[in-house]
């Protein structure tokens, strides 16, 4: 039982040691992009809610991030392409249809520096956001992914697990 917790904890203090120590700011999450599904490395904040004005259908949506540095080791990277391929098998029409979106955020890069804090993020990390026109209600980190690395069909199961709950809870 002990040894679950050392794998995060080694991971955050060898990046630590590799200089892409993540950095915290002042600024809300809320963050969406502009860019398609499963390719945006730039997340922005979400519209303004002037924007919509008018609307009176709620649009509702989940967003999958994969938080990542710069520095990214064989199991940062096969978290990601875990993530990614039971994102795609699992959600093909949810991710055509826009209800959901998967993006790979480096927050070594300054405009995403904000997540650190905001997820209180302290290593490679995979959080599903529930959105409602624009605004983040809830958001849950999968910390089993790190539990779950060697055993990809258990990996899977959890990721597609747990988006569909926030799916529909929308």
């Amino acid at each position: 039982m002990k040894y679950k917790l050392i794998v995060p904890v080694l991971v955050a203090f060898f990046a630590l040691l590799a200089g892409s120590a993540w950095h915290k700011d002042d600024q809300c999450a809320a963050g969406v992009s502009d860019t398609p599904a499963l390719s945006g490395n730039v997340v922005k904040q979400a519209p303004d809610s002037s924007e919509n004005k008018g609307q009176t259908k709620s649009q509702t949506m989940v967003i999958a991030y994969y938080f990542h540095t710069t520095y990214r080791c064989v199991s940062c990277k096969k978290i990601e392409a875990y993530s990614r391929e039971a994102i795609e098998s699992g959600f093909a029409e949810q991710l055509k249809n826009g209800t959901l979106q998967f993006l790979s955020v480096n927050i070594d890069e300054s405009e995403n520096k904000r997540f650190v804090k905001d997820y209180q993020l302290y290593t490679k990390s995979l959080v599903i956001c529930d959105m409602e026109n624009g605004k983040q209600k809830e958001w849950k980190n999968l910390t089993k992914v790190w539990q779950l690395i060697r055993n990809k069909d258990e990996f899977v199961k959890y990721v597609q697990d747990e988006i569909n709950n926030y799916l529909k809870e929308s």
